[in-house]
């Protein structure tokens, strides 16, 4: 008689743990709700105009964003969030126009005076930007 061969025994499967999976989620979770407080924070409020004919895209282009704001002293300007002094940004925008799919959107409240405008506007045109948008909410 021929001895059969002896099967090898599997080791015993452990149950799939679910503590470490409640873990990393949880640490996501928490990872997501700081970043997007953080990202609302960063950027400066203000009352934007309406505007009738407004519609906001379903996917906007990335775009650099020029934010205006009036006080008490002047106006303070902000270069993608971060304050920035006029002369800084001569050179941010002259940064931004050699790119030639870059897109500037303007940002500044109905209280900003013309004069000021017509400032930035001309730094915008020296730089040699050519595609803008001027931010508005929707009626």
């Amino acid at each position: 008689m021929v001895p059969m061969p002896r099967r090898k025994s599997r080791p015993p499967e452990e149950p799939f743990q679910m503590a470490p999976m409640i873990d990393m989620v949880f640490l996501l979770l928490v990872f997501f709700m700081t970043v997007s407080t953080l990202a609302r924070e960063a950027r400066p409020e203000l009352d934007l105009a309406l505007s009738r004919t407004a519609r906001v895209p379903e996917e906007a282009p990335p775009r650099d964003i020029l934010t205006v704001l009036r006080d008490d002293t002047g106006s303070r300007i902000y270069w993608r969030n971060r304050q920035v002094e006029l002369d800084q940004l001569e050179t941010l925008l002259r940064e931004s126009a050699r790119n030639p799919d870059s897109q500037l959107l303007l940002r500044g409240g109905p209280e900003l005076p013309w004069s000021e405008w017509q400032r930035i506007l001309a730094l915008v045109r020296e730089a040699g930007i050519r595609d803008l948008v001027f931010a508005t909410f929707e009626e």
